[in-house]
């Protein structure tokens, strides 16, 4: 082996020595062949150089920059960059290398053993040379083999020649722990052992001796290795046993500088494991077997470079206890064998100083030794019996840890702390596997300090079982990012935030690279600093509720370790130790870890109260494993099909942090069920929250269900609850989500009811909870797909989700939800047969009863009214209440609903309550706050933190206990209850505990303080403490604007719709105007950034007080706050055009308007219709007014079409025309001055000639200045009613509760259309068809004719298709008056619209005269489709094309029938040219179905379908069309043709043509339909539906 060795090693420096000498002249293999050969770097460094064809030349030029972009990492950079610097041309150290060190095969192994002449072992100077020659520079220490080359340059460095000059100060550190293994100290490079070598102390303490040893390993062969290991142990092991003194022998240590950390390449440490055992007999003889009771196995002690990281050497080091129970008297020769003579020499080796000497050499010594052999053997026993007691005096500390952590209590479940942010820094390998109790702990956050730590440290360990999110310190340093956008953006609170805050070594980047503690200082700590005040802020971490604890897993020995930083930083944000706790595993490190704070100016004595520091971390993660919860089941199922189970992982668990999951097995075969009367306090505790108001939990209907107490009250309306979920899971084929919706009075147990329904079902459904509102959607649709899928093998697995979401402000939510929900499904490709995900809505509702009515098939109502059984399930309640329990009067909450809401019994409660407060008291504006909130804002809530800061209670512990918030309040924490907080944070919230006490408050405070709520709302805006700190704030911010902004809408299950929020309609009604103005200028400074304020201000103005001019300053702010909001510009436009309305109603009784009023008017109208039109513009770009709505925190999550500006223009026009009819210019009695003024606003003529008078000059002059905006209004008008019926007629709302909303706004349309065409479309009925008038009177009157009837555009001839009397004769008469257009001229937009007509006629009377044939209408449209190309920017021309073009047999295709790909192409591109932007909420509609006919008789109309049914009631025939039954009738598989195709990449693609290669997509009514076959291609069939933005595939199945 030996030979190969170095035979080898010679082909080496043969190649190098074939280098040529100047570095110019090296190729790229030359450098490759420097880089791996001489530098010993890995082979891959080289190849890199010289795959980027690195030469000679180009090497020369490189910086450490450009090698770290070539893929090479840090530490072969350095070296790389040292050795170019450290020598003017690398080819000269290779053409100087030795040949006599180079070709070395063995190794004296007598060096720095006992000269041969002399007693003592020295050292010779030739040796000490080739000692101090032995050291590695600090780059050199990073390479793994440095090199004789290397080593020449090194002894110019720190040789002999440099002896004299002083070497630089370098990092102190402490031995590995005595007689340990499993502890997890490191060592470090350049760093130095701050013991000396030494002789016996006093027994106890170890004797040290240092070896630099890298030699031996280096030249030596294996046998000469063994003899060097084994010569270097046993000697100083004797020497150690002989003179009873515990003892350390470290290899990889050098002399000089003494005790200076080197480390020794290891390439398996089996041999010196194996060397050790195998030769202790050859050593120690007879005594071998009490050697080796003495001596230790080797310990392999890591050395990790200055930044932390690994260099892949060690320290090996053999302990020596010669215990006396061992040794007695005994002494132990031993020998050592000399490999030159190649024989063993007997010695006998004691320790004197810091050398071993061999008494065999020294006879009167050694007499010495033997006669006082007993009396060393009596100071070793009485050394340890000493040794013994001191270690018994040590306090256990146990307890200490228990208290330190838990805050005094005893188990984390009642832990006074809510969180835990924890600091390690590097743990050994072999002690991971101790770390397993944090995953018992609600880690908020870590800070590690090992950069490691991710590949193979304790954070690679955790996350095995649990979640964790890594970061980086800048993470939480994003600029112009708020805490409440950090916490949403880096997920906080959900699940623990693991900050590697000293690189990352797994993640290449300058950013991730780890640092010394010097460049650390440097370069880090300012980030880090940053980062932990962020954590400690209280926005963040509630005041006094979250413990820092420092785990020490290896010893801090540097006064700049980031540990140490990372210590004094949260001191002093924390303002002292009291939240802080340190965990030192060793005395040793804790004695460290002491000094070096002392230094840091942190008592001692402080430090040692919140310090544990003689437990191992075995014993640490025992003792906290033990305080684990108690009310956790320890392994978690989900249902499966076939009544089988999955095994739920808490890592999967952790990573659903939108979702809290129900179990089947939940809170059963918990610790805490075993202990009775522990097991009763905490039901106690349970039902007490419960009945007091709390929120109910999963344990209330436990106790019920395993007889702990009575059966849960089941309300009235459980089993149809029950009933419609279930109906609803069992759909066939339909959406892959469906909603069922639970509309409910606050207060009435609607989310009770809502999880007695889950705890019921947990079985048959997966059930979830929504936990977290403010999570994207998509988020929260990924999360339940894989809820759907845990555990499961294939698609038929699959068990149903049952989600309940609580309390969504607006349904617009839930639609938008379920169709993410459906989006992820599709995504994940989830076939299925029968929904997957039931959403329970649970929603409050002012008016129940109403909102279910108007989804009645899919609703349920619970209302403040119990009934009869009801009541007698309340009142048997309470008798068991009773006798449980001595104060169940206090329950408010229960005894509200065994009332049966009675009134009278919620005012005693509250006059009790508030009877003999002082106004004036925190505690009474605390509950003000609270009772305007809870009335006004749904589970609106103050934190904690909050609350005890602004009534003073410290966190502090004082000598008495804490003082407690519900002390503090004292009578009014009866009405009060505590409340966990998911949304912004999560953290502990206050509220009233029912919805009505909080409303009877407010009524008391008025009738008996004469408190209003105005007052109470300004001194709650007022009050700085609840806006500028702690955790909750950014809640209590979101609630009170919403206070003060959200209006009441019927829509979604309010009374009525409000002008404004129901607060300030309250304040309105009773007290003044003038609070409102106070309170909403108040809220402005106080939300300086929310435009909205600002717009509600002016409304008030404008709508109430009629203060046009201060309505529009406030306006003009909101605009400029919100230049791009189009809302906001139409309440500018809505301040001008209140204006003009109100002055008109001032002037109505007088016959004309001054010139000045005319001035102002116009003024008016001209800037209301300009504000409109921008409003209009601003609508476009969503994305503007979405940064408004995000900035303000404002809660609406859905996206709608603003469609105000164009209504608020139609308005203003015809105030215009009023305000012009009130001049002498124009008399509206007076026909012809009626068509000049038809004329005039049309664009068509100027202000006529006959009107200027002398009388009117001024009027005249005044109509000329705004003569631009008159003459557009006609135009402007005909803009906005085309807008309006493309809007209503082509498109339609995605869901049904918007139609109702729309349905209002059409009305409102249609009654000023009706004005407008009384203006401007008013013609002759008589004269119309007289062929004696002018053709241009005629066609004149024709269009006039045609627009006020809404036939000369698309949309307004598809509006006949709706059953309106008399519509087959309108028809007619329209196709009469376009034929007579069309025999004047040929315009092409009048042939589109008689196509259309005749289409629409002919599906309104099919044996109409006045229908064109098929074949003339195709050759009209091919005619227009020949002009406009393919490219045209109107949708029209190409639908035309969709319907007539379309084959009467799909495999016999025309002409025409073959160019339907093309059509349909131009179609999608024209519809998304004009139309897109409106489909935010809507989508569009289909006009027509493909029927069983042929020629016109294949397109049939919704009406048709309808009017099949005569035997339904609309309201019935309505539920069919929304949830898609209709398909399955006979009726409409009479009417309707059923088409074949192939379903692929999420279209529909009709079976078309046999050998024709045309592609002819159909869009999925509803997308998910496809995805219920997965990703594959599928033969399926549907019906085809044509709507003006392509084709529509409707019920589709799988053929």
């Amino acid at each position: 082996m030996g030979k190969k060795r170095a035979k080898n090693k010679g082909i080496k420096i043969k190649d190098q020595k074939n280098l040529p000498e100047k570095i110019e002249d090296w190729t790229k293999e030359h450098v490759k062949q420097w880089v791996t050969d001489e530098l010993k770097l890995d082979e891959k460094h080289g190849n890199t150089l010289f795959q980027q064809d690195v030469t000679g030349t180009s090497l020369k030029l490189l910086q450490m920059q450009d090698l770290i972009a070539m893929g090479i990492t840090y530490g072969p950079a350095i070296q790389i960059m040292h050795a170019l610097k450290g020598k003017d041309d690398p080819g000269e150290s290779t053409s100087k290398v030795p040949s006599k060190e180079s070709s070395t095969e063995t190794l004296d192994v007598n060096s720095s053993m006992e000269n041969r002449d002399g007693g003592r072992m020295e050292v010779s100077a030739q040796e000490k040379s080739k000692s101090a020659g032995a050291c590695e520079s600090p780059e050199l220490a990073k390479s793994e083999q440095p090199q004789p080359p290397i080593q020449e340059t090194m002894d110019n460095m720190i040789g002999q020649k440099d002896e004299e000059k002083p070497l630089p100060n370098r990092q102190t550190c402490l031995p590995y722990p005595f007689d340990d293994f499993h502890s997890g100290h490191r060592y470090i490079q350049q760093h130095v052992l701050s013991i000396p070598e030494t002789g016996p102390l006093n027994l106890i303490e170890p004797a040290h001796e240092f070896k630099l040893f890298t030699d031996a390993v280096k030249n030596a062969t294996k046998e000469n290795l063994k003899f060097k290991f084994c010569n270097e142990v046993f000697r100083f092991a004797a020497a150690c046993m002989n003179s009873r003194s515990n003892g350390t022998i470290h290899l990889g240590i050098l002399d000089k500088p003494h005790g200076e950390i080197v480390g020794v390449k290891v390439e398996s440490k089996d041999i010196y494991i194996s060397y050790f055992n195998t030769m202790i007999k050859d050593y120690f003889g007879i005594v071998a077997d009490v050697a080796k009771d003495c001596i230790r196995e080797p310990r392999f002690v890591e050395v990790l470079q200055q930044n932390n990281t690994t260099s892949e050497t060690f320290v090996i080091e053999v302990d020596v206890v010669p215990k006396h129970s061992c040794c007695q008297s005994k002494y132990f020769p031993s020998k050592i064998y000399n490999y030159e003579a190649r024989e063993w020499e007997s010695c006998l080796f004691i320790r004197k100083g810091p050398s071993s000497k061999n008494l065999l050499k020294d006879g009167k010594e050694h007499k010495l030794f033997m006669s006082k052999l007993d009396k060393l053997a009596t100071s070793r026993k009485d050394a340890e019996e000493k040794h013994r007691e001191n270690r018994r005096k040590r306090d256990c500390e146990g307890p200490k840890l228990v208290s330190l952590l838990t805050g005094n209590n005893d188990l984390l479940d009642n832990s006074h702390y809510d969180w835990y942010i924890l600091v390690l820094n590097k743990c050994h390998p072999a002690d991971i596997k101790h770390v397993n109790f944090l995953q018992e702990i609600n880690l908020f956050a870590v800070l590690e300090l090992d950069p490691e730590s991710a590949s193979n440290g304790v954070v690679k360990a955790f996350r095995e079982n649990r979640a964790a999110n890594l970061h980086i310190p800048k993470k939480y340093q994003k600029p112009g990012n708020s805490a409440s956008e950090t916490i949403e953006e880096l997920n906080l609170y959900q699940q623990p935030s693991w900050i590697f805050c000293n690189g990352m070594s797994l993640v290449r980047g300058e950013e991730y690279q780890p640092l010394d503690p010097k460049l650390w200082q440097q370069q880090r700590a300012a980030e880090v600093r940053k980062l932990i005040a962020f954590l400690s802020h209280p926005d963040i971490m509630p005041r006094g509720k979250v413990l820092v604890v420092f785990l020490l897993l290896s010893q801090v020995e540097d006064p700049g370790d980031p540990m140490i930083e990372v210590c004094c930083m949260f001191y002093q944000e924390l303002r002292g130790l009291d939240d802080m706790l340190c965990i030192c595993i060793g005395e040793t490190t804790y004695q460290c870890w002491k000094d070096l704070l002392q230094a840091r100016s942190i008592e001692p004595d402080a430090l040692a109260d919140r310090c544990i520091s003689n437990l191992s971390l075995d014993m640490v993660n025992g003792t906290i494993l033990k305080l684990r919860s108690v009310t956790q089941t320890s392994q978690r199922f989900l249902p499966s099909k076939g009544f089988s189970s999955s095994v739920l992982s808490k890592k999967e668990e952790d990573c659903m942090t939108a979702l809290e999951i129900l179990c089947e097995n939940e809170c059963k075969d918990t610790e805490i069920e075993k202990h009775k009367d522990r097991f009763s306090k905490f039901k106690k505790s349970q039902e007490e929250h419960f009945y007091r108001g709390g929120k109910v939990s999963w344990w209330n209907f436990y106790f019920s269900s395993e007889s702990y107490s009575l059966p849960f009250i089941k309300r009235d309306t459980y089993d149809k609850l029950e009933e419609l979920i279930e109906s609803e899971s069992q759909t066939l084929k339909q959406s892959p989500t469906k909603i069922v919706n639970l509309y409910h009075h606050p207060g009435c147990g609607g989310t009770t009811l809502a999880m007695h329904i889950l705890w019921e079902m947990r079985k048959k459904f997966r059930c979830a909870v929504l936990k977290n509102k403010t999570l994207d959607f998509a988020e929260i649709g990924t999360q339940l797909t894989t809820l759907i899928t845990y555990g499961t093998s294939n698609q038929f697995d699959y068990l149903p989700v049952l989600l309940l979401v609580d309390d969504f402000e607006e349904q617009e939510n839930v639609y938008l939800l379920q169709h993410a929900i459906q989006s992820a499904i599709t995504e994940k490709g989830i076939r299925y047969e029968n929904p997957m995900v039931i959403i329970l809505n649970c929603m409050r509702s002012q008016n129940p009863g109403k909102s279910s009515k108007s989804n009645s098939l899919n609703s349920i109502a619970l209302k403040h009214n119990l009934s009869g059984k009801e009541k007698r399930a309340f009142e048997e309640k309470l008798n068991e209440i009773e006798d449980q329990y001595e104060h169940p009067e206090d329950f408010y909450s229960f005894m509200i609903m065994k009332e049966n809401f009675d009134q009278q019994y919620i005012d005693n409660v509250v006059k009790n309550t508030l009877k003999g407060l002082d106004i004036t008291s925190k505690q009474a504006q605390l509950i003000s706050f609270l009772a305007l909130l809870n009335s006004y804002i749904t589970e609106s809530t103050i934190s904690v933190s909050q609350c005890e800061e602004f009534l003073g209670i410290s966190t502090k512990k004082a000598y008495w206990g804490r003082e407690s918030l519900e002390d503090k309040m004292g009578n009014c924490s009866n009405i009060i209850i505590q409340t966990e907080v998911q949304e912004l944070g999560r953290y502990k919230g206050v509220r009233i505990s029912h919805s009505l006490i909080a409303k009877q408050c407010l009524e008391e405070f008025k009738q008996t303080y004469d408190l209003t709520k105005s007052e109470i709302i300004l001194s709650l805006l007022q009050n700085n403490l609840f806006y500028d700190t702690g955790i909750g704030r950014d809640k209590i911010h979101q609630d009170v604007q919403s206070m003060l902004l959200t209006r009441h809408r019927k829509e979604h299950g309010d009374d009525t719709d409000t002008l404004f929020s129901p607060l300030i309609e309250a304040i309105q009604k009773e007290e003044r105007g003038t609070e409102v103005e106070r309170v909403l200028m108040e809220g402005t400074q106080r939300f300086s950034q929310n435009v909205f304020l600002s717009q509600a201000l002016a409304r008030h103005f404008y709508i109430k007080e009629k203060k046009f001019g201060h309505a529009l300053e406030w306006a003009l702010k909101a605009r400029k706050g919100a230049p791009n909001n189009s809302y906001i510009s139409d309440t500018l436009g809505q301040v001008y055009k209140s204006e003009i309305k109100y002055r008109l109603e001032e002037n109505a009784q007088k016959p004309t308007v001054s010139v000045e009023v005319l001035k102002d008017l116009l003024n008016l109208a001209k800037n209301a219709a300009e504000a409109f039109k921008v409003s209009q513009q601003q609508t476009e770009n969503k994305e503007s007014e979405r940064e408004d709505f995000q900035r303000t925190k404002y809660k609406r999550r859905y996206e709608i079409y603003n469609t105000s500006g164009y209504l608020g223009e139609i308005e203003t026009g015809l105030y215009t025309i009023e305000i012009l009819e009130c001049t002498p210019l124009f008399n509206q009695k007076d026909e012809l001055s009626r068509k000049h003024l038809i004329h005039f606003l049309s664009g068509n003529q100027g202000i006529p000639k006959s009107t200027w008078n002398a009388g009117s000059e001024e009027y005249r002059v005044i109509l000329e200045e705004y003569e631009n905006y008159l003459s557009t209004l006609q135009g402007s008008f005909k803009k906005a009613f085309d807008f309006f019926e493309n809007y209503f007629v082509f498109l339609k709302p995605m869901n049904p509760e918007k139609e109702i909303v729309e349905l209002k706004i059409r009305k409102k349309v249609h009654e000023f259309f009706k004005k407008y065409v009384e203006i401007f479309c008013k013609s002759d009925m008589d004269l119309l068809m007289n062929s004696k008038l002018s053709s241009s009177l005629q066609v004149e009157n024709c269009r006039k004719s045609l627009e006020g009837s809404k036939a000369d555009k698309f949309s307004g001839l598809l509006e006949h298709l709706s059953n309106h009397e008399k519509s087959t004769s309108k028809l007619e008469d329209i196709v009469k008056k376009y034929n007579v257009l069309l025999a004047q001229s040929s315009r092409q937009r009048d042939k589109q619209n008689l196509i259309l007509a005749s289409i629409i006629l002919h599906c309104l009377n099919p044996k109409s005269k006045m229908v064109r044939p098929f074949s003339e209408l195709k050759d009209q449209l091919r005619t227009i489709l020949q002009s406009v190309g393919p490219e045209h920017r109107f949708v029209e021309p190409y639908f035309l094309a969709s319907l007539l073009f379309w084959p009467e047999n799909q495999k016999q295709l025309d002409k025409d029938s073959k160019q339907m790909e093309k059509y349909l192409n131009s179609l999608k591109k024209a519809f998304n040219g004009q139309y897109w932007k409106m489909c935010r909420s809507k989508q569009p509609v289909a006009l027509f179905y493909l029927g069983k006919g042929s020629l016109l008789n294949k397109f049939i109309h919704k009406g048709k379908i309808d009017d099949s049914f005569t035997s339904l009631c609309s309201k019935t025939l309505s539920t069919l069309w929304q949830n898609g039954e209709i398909w399955k009738t006979q009726n409409v598989k009479h009417l309707l043709l059923r088409l074949t195709g192939k379903a692929e990449d999420n279209l529909i693609y009709v079976d078309y043509g046999i050998e024709e290669d045309i592609r002819i997509p159909a869009r999925p009514v509803f997308l998910g339909k496809l995805k219920m076959i997965g990703r594959s291609i599928e033969r399926v069939s549907f019906y085809l539906g044509f709507s003006i933005g392509g084709l529509i595939a409707y019920d589709i199945e799988i053929i």
